[in-house]
Formats: C-alpha cells, structure tokens, sequence
C-alpha cells in the first residue's frame, strides 16, 4: 500500500507531525494553509471561509503582479469550468424568474466555486511537494480536536454539539468529512501517522454522534466502508493494538457521559416515526421535512426545467406548505441538497450540482498511476459521498463553510495530480516563483 508520507524536495528544519516544512516562503506557507484548511472547518467554523477567499484575491495580485505565472493542466480545468458551469446556470435561471432585486444577496456565495482558476495557479507555483499528506494529518487534528469540543459542549454543557460551526448539521458533516480524510493516513509508514488514523475516526464520530444529527450518522456507513476498502490490512492490525484500544475505550466513556442525550433523541426519534406512520402530521424534524419534501416536489413540478430562481427557493414553497394550515418555519432550504438546487434552477441547476459532486472523482480516477493515486482517489469519494448523503436531509451548498470545505478540497484533489505526461501535460518550463 502507498505511503502517505510527504515528499517535499528542498526541505527545512523545522516540521509539524513528521512532515518537514519547505524553506521556500510560497512553498512554506502552501504547505501551511493546506494543513490548517484541513484542520479548521469543524472548529474554526467560518475561518475556512475567510481563508479560501484571502486564497482568492491574494491569489489574484500576485498573477497580476507575475510573482506566479497561470498554470492549468487539463484537469484543472475541467474542474474550474464544471465549477463555474454550475455558478452560471444558478445565476442564469435566477436571472430568468421574478424578483430580481434579491438575487445580489442570493448568488454572492457562488464567488467560491470560481477560486479553482486562481488557487490552483497559486498551488502549481509550489513542485515536488505531495499536498495530500499535510492535509490528511490535518483532517486528523480537526477530528480530534471536534471530538473534544464536543465532548464540552455536550458532556459538560447539555448542548447539541456544534463546534465552532454555529450548527450542529454543518459541524456533524464536517466531523464526518474530517473523519474520513483523516482515516487515510493509516497507510502512512509512521507508526503516529497510523495511531492519527484511528483517532481521526473514533474522534470524528464521536463529534458526529454528539451533534445528535441522524440524517448526517447514517452517512458514517459508507465512509467507514471506503476506508476498509483503503487499506483493510492495516486496519486489521492497528485495531489490536494497545493505543488503539485506549482510544475506543475513552469514546465509550464520552458516550457514556451523553447517555441521558442520547437515549432522548433515540426515544424521540422512535416515537416521530410511530406518529408518522400512524398517519399523523408532526412539527418535529422528521415530519417537517416530509412536509417540505413534499411542498418541494410539487413547486418542482410546476417548473421542471427553469427551476424558480434562487432568490425564490422558499417562496416558491409557500402556496403547498399553507395548504395544512401548520406554521410556516423559515427555513433558507428544503433540507435536501439535491430539491433545493431543482428548486433553484429545475433540471439544468440539478444536473449542474451532480457534475460538481463527481468531477473530483472523475479528474482522481483519470489521474496518472503515481504513488498517491489511491489516496487522492478515496480522498475525493469520501468528501463527495458524505455531501451527497449527508445532503439528502441536510443543506449542502450555500452554506460559506460547506463551499469553502468541498471548494478547496477539489481544488487540492486537482493541484495534486501530476502535471507534465500524457493528457495532464503543462508547460514543463515555468517560471520560478517568488517566494
């Protein structure tokens, strides 16, 4: 199995988890801000945010000013052309439907998914330099890290877990992306790096778990199933050994701290479901979003290919939701990722967000066969397979951390393929950058 150690060319002295950090300043601080993007969304809340866009503009000057020159392989430019495709429909259809005052507030979000055509240039600027390594150990910290947190918040403070997301939903797929990642570094030769790896998962779950989101905990199945596939060896292994058994048993004491939340939300949860199928009509969760999946369907329906405009996603539920006579609630989406976006722009905006889930995988899966083939490849599975079912109960874009997340990831998924062979191929004579 391939080593996720990092190959870094010139290298510093000083290192952060095994990993030497390069002496060139671009290279340096790349190799930085990849670790902290990996270690921050589910702590750090809107930090991601603000840093892909410091990326952006930063990113901007210092083409203008040559201190890098613009460099996109063929990949990359698929990914940054399925990106921006996907913003030029939702403004397109926005543009088409009614109350067109309101969609400068309503599409400004959208500035994320053009960041590919400048932060890939920025990344490219940096050679002989894995990106996965630093972000996976980075993934890792966050989980641990979420997992403590959480373990604050509920076990001390009786809360939903949240993190520094502000919203349970968002900081459980976060945890749930972050643990997935940091699940990957089990392949690394380092004995830590593989300690990091089961950590990463038990942390992420706990955080997962303590956020009491059901409709993101389901979505553990499959991620967990990716990793086994990953390395089934290693897994088998490590799970034996001493650390490893201190790990999963100081999670069972932190459930065990949350028991009373728990066996609540079990309970609460059994009890809406026997209304639901009693053919009763509920205000709680579950029955809230049956209503609106439900109200969604039918808006959908009216204006299959166009969509509403995105300026009018919950107005265009309005007529159906009053239909009941229940509360109007306000919500900012339908709670499933894949109806709002139809809501937005119908069949044109929807086909446009399933490109933008799969290009990751698409642009892993043709990558060259190099030593991180595997991990780029399952890294991009498992950020795109938690969004997509995650996103079947919860929002997934339009959310600044959600876009910043997936954003910049896909965005090191495509600046960590090689460039220069076959059809990836790119200037091989690039001018040096600044540092």
């Amino acid at each position: 199995m391939q080593s996720l150690d990092v190959n870094v060319g010139v290298l510093g002295e000083s290192k952060t988890l095994g990993m030497a950090l390069p002496k060139n300043g671009i290279d340096r601080n790349n190799v930085i801000s990849i670790f902290l993007m990996g270690a921050l969304p589910a702590v750090g809340g809107s930090v991601i945010s603000v840093m892909l866009y410091s990326f952006f503009v930063w990113g901007i000057l210092s083409l203008a000013l040559q201190r890098f020159e613009f460099q996109m392989t063929r990949s990359d430019r698929v990914l940054a052309l399925t990106f921006t495709a996907f913003a030029a429909l939702i403004v397109f259809t926005a543009l088409i439907a009614p109350n067109r005052s309101e969609i400068p507030h309503s599409i400004v979000w959208l500035l994320a998914f053009l960041a590919p055509w400048v932060v890939i240039p920025r990344l490219r600027a940096t050679r002989d330099i894995d990106f996965l390594p630093p972000y996976i150990a980075g993934a890792a910290v966050g989980a641990v890290i979420a997992a403590f947190v959480a373990l604050i918040q509920s076990g001390l403070l009786g809360l939903r877990s949240e993190g520094g997301a502000g919203n349970p939903a968002v900081f459980s797929i976060m945890a749930l992306c972050l643990m997935g990642i940091g699940g990957l570094n089990i392949s690394s030769t380092s004995k830590a790096r593989q300690i990091l790896a089961i950590a990463a998962v038990v942390g992420g779950a706990v955080a997962l778990i303590m956020s009491l989101t059901r409709g993101v905990a389901i979505a553990i199945f499959p991620v967990c199933v990716l990793l086994l596939i990953y390395n089934p060896a290693r897994w088998r292994s490590i799970l034996v050994r001493p650390a490893s058994l201190a790990i999963l048993t100081a999670a069972t004491v932190a459930f065990y701290s949350v028991e009373r939340m728990l066996d609540f939300r079990w309970e609460q949860t059994v009890r809406e479901f026997h209304r639901i199928l009693m053919g009763e009509q509920t205000t709680k969760s579950i029955g809230e979003r049956l209503r609106l999946w439900e109200a969604g369907r039918d808006a959908f329906l009216e204006s299959p290919f166009w969509g509403h405009g995105i300026q009018n996603r919950m107005a265009s539920l309005v007529p159906e939701l009053s239909k009941d006579d229940l509360p109007i609630r306000g919500f900012t989406h339908a709670h499933n990722g894949f109806l709002s976006f139809a809501l937005d722009g119908g069949i044109l905006t929807l086909t446009a967000l399933v490109a933008v889930l799969c290009v990751p995988v698409f642009i892993a899966w043709r990558a060259p066969r190099d030593s991180s083939y595997r991990a780029r490849l399952f890294l991009a599975l498992i950020v795109s397979i938690s969004y997509a079912v995650s996103g079947m109960t919860q929002i997934m874009f339009k959310h600044d951390i959600m876009d910043a997340f997936f954003v910049f990831c896909a965005i090191l998924i495509a600046a960590s393929i090689p460039a220069g062979s076959g059809s990836n191929a790119t200037k091989a004579d690039a001018k040096p950058p600044a540092s």
